[in-house]
């Protein structure tokens, strides 16, 4: 999942206390899936497809 904030790209923290993801730029909140929770982003963080082979991470897209 990614870490930017999908209202104007800031980066978003775990809160493992609270168990979301907070973006400070406008107070938004994300739930562990990435669904926006509170504040202005306009969808979800963006998902990533990923692909382990072996030892190796492959990052497929979104």
């Amino acid at each position: 999942m990614s870490n930017t904030c999908t209202h104007l790209g800031c980066r978003v923290r775990w809160i493992e206390d609270q168990q979301q993801f907070f973006c400070p730029c406008h107070n938004a909140a994300f739930d562990k899936e990435g669904e926006v929770l509170s504040g202005p982003p306009p969808r979800p963080l963006d998902r990533y497809t990923v692909k382990v082979e072996g030892d190796q991470l492959f990052v497929l897209g979104g």
